[in-house]
């Protein structure tokens, strides 16, 4: 989906962007990667490898691209033009430095919403019982941004969220503790 959706865009390769408009030689990075010497992620990496294959031939790529153009429009036909779509913006508490990497197929929370070109606020809601930051993304249809702000803005001020790193609300506390 994501490279099917890349490559029909028509703007630079995902190694070009890598390499900051400077070609990347993903597999001398995966070699980097693998001796602790690299620069990108393996999901970065892993995307370069996947665009550098032969992979998904004309018919395939179209019939994803649709697949995705159908999606698209059904989510903006149930939401209309001031409708918002509530979503996790992870399937778990903020994770820790590098703890991504272990699970690499979460990013699909935020990245479907990506793909589909659909405006996407983030939205920190507070802290769970472990003190650790839990959010979530608040979608809109087509040229609705002003519409995800102002609904991310409210939930934030009713629910707490940001909160400075190394506090802990206490329950006598204003902000809301989320479990």
């Amino acid at each position: 989906m994501w490279s099917a959706m890349m490559m029909s865009a028509g703007g630079d390769a995902f190694c070009q962007l890598m390499g900051q408009n400077k070609p990347v030689n993903v597999f001398v990075e995966l070699g980097k990667w693998l001796t602790c010497r690299g620069n990108h992620t393996l999901p970065a990496i892993g995307l370069g490898v996947l665009e550098k294959l032969p992979g998904l031939s004309s018919a395939s790529s179209q019939k994803i691209i649709s697949i995705c153009d159908t999606l698209k429009q059904e989510i903006e036909d149930i939401l209309g033009e001031d409708g918002v779509l509530l979503y996790p913006s992870h399937p778990r508490p903020a994770p820790y430095h590098n703890q991504p990497l272990t699970y690499p197929f979460n990013f699909a929370y935020t990245a479907v919403f990506n793909v589909l070109g659909m405006p996407v606020t983030q939205c920190p809601t507070g802290l769970n019982d472990q003190g650790l930051p839990i959010g979530l993304q608040v979608i809109g249809s087509r040229n609705s941004d002003r519409v995800t702000i102002a609904v991310a803005e409210f939930i934030e001020r009713k629910l707490g969220g940001w909160v400075p790193p190394g506090h802990t609300p206490h329950t006598s506390d204003t902000a809301t503790h989320i479990s």
